[in-house]
């Protein structure tokens, strides 16, 4: 039960994460534009192209990421290899993030950010909700009929 509530809420925590994310790199992509600014004599339309191709890249990932949650939601079981792969970076982007932005952006962005890194931890080390299925029962030759 336990992984199965947390990997529905980290589905939709993520993807709710994905769209204030990839809106949050357009914005800035299109002041950027409109402003002309350079970062340290930098082309204005190199720091709006990266702008732009980061807000599809972390959209594409955390897409992945919420997708490899609601799947593992829905299948109650652990998430493969991959999946495992993908979630444990995505933990690990999220707990470097949330030790910046206590220094940076205050507390209440420090705590939203842990309580996805909580919510992906729980999804890959909590037991599987299955229920376990009968142990088979073997025959062997000196006991068959």
């Amino acid at each position: 039960m336990t992984r199965t509530v947390a990997a529905w809420a980290t589905g939709l925590v993520l993807l709710l994460e994905t769209f204030g994310i990839v809106l949050l790199c357009l914005t800035l992509g299109a002041v950027v534009d409109n402003q002309s600014m350079s970062l340290a004599g930098t082309d204005p339309d190199a720091v709006v192209t990266g702008s732009y191709v980061l807000a599809v890249v972390a959209g594409l990932f955390l897409c992945a990421c919420a997708f490899v949650a609601l799947r593992c939601a829905l299948r109650r079981h652990a998430p493969g290899r991959t999946g495992r792969v993908l979630l444990i970076v995505a933990a690990v982007v999220h707990g470097v993030l949330a030790a910046v932005s206590l220094a940076l952006l205050g507390l209440p962005v420090f705590l939203g950010l842990l309580l996805v890194l909580a919510l992906l931890v729980l999804i890959l080390v909590s037991p599987d909700d299955a229920p376990a299925s009968p142990p088979r029962r073997e025959v062997s030759p000196s006991t068959a009929p």
